[in-house]
């Protein structure tokens, strides 16, 4: 890994935490960058970290289900691409 994509996990961290979103994990590979979301709601915590992601030049290419209980709260790896 580069200290360019270094920088740009630590930009993630950082930008996620003061909008005190708070993730499992943020990490880099290949040519993209991921966030582990763990039992978070749809709408308080998925949505909102691909919109946080937005705003510093990320765009969301998929969405990794990895729990689920048929309710609103789920476990998922966020997949992007810096775009900006």
């Amino acid at each position: 890994m580069t200290d360019k994509q270094y920088k740009n996990i630590e930009q993630i961290e950082k930008h996620l935490t003061e909008n005190e979103l708070w993730v499992e994990d943020v990490w880099y590979n290949d040519l993209y960058y991921y966030v582990h979301i763990s039992w978070g709601d749809w709408k308080h915590e998925h949505l909102r970290c691909d919109y946080l992601m937005e705003q510093i030049g990320y765009e969301c290419t998929g969405t990794i289900t990895t729990e689920e209980d048929g309710g609103d709260c789920y476990s998922a790896i966020h997949k992007y691409v810096k775009v900006r």
